[in-house]
């Protein structure tokens, strides 16, 4: 149950107006980078999706997209090693 603060909860849609006229931020892009962020990170989807608050994990997955940084770590892991002699 959440904490009783007396003070309003500003809703999404509020947010994202609020966001591009002050701060000319796009709250959705916020959003897709955080996840990407959290992906990039090895943070498991089921976190992610638990702070992007969605229940179906193919949604969640649209925001979940590995950067080259990643990419290229997890093709380290398929290369064949190197022999050290």
């Amino acid at each position: 149950m959440a904490e009783r603060t007396g003070r309003a909860r500003l809703g999404y849609d509020r947010a994202r107006v609020l966001l591009d006229k002050y701060a000319g931020l796009d709250l959705h892009r916020l959003r897709h980078s955080a996840a990407t962020h959290l992906g990039e990170a090895e943070i498991p989807l089921r976190l992610i999706m638990g702070k992007t608050r969605h229940k179906n994990p193919r949604t969640a997955m649209r925001y979940v997209k590995p950067g080259a940084e990643a990419i290229a770590k997890v093709t380290e892991v398929l290369a064949p090693r190197r022999r050290t002699h």
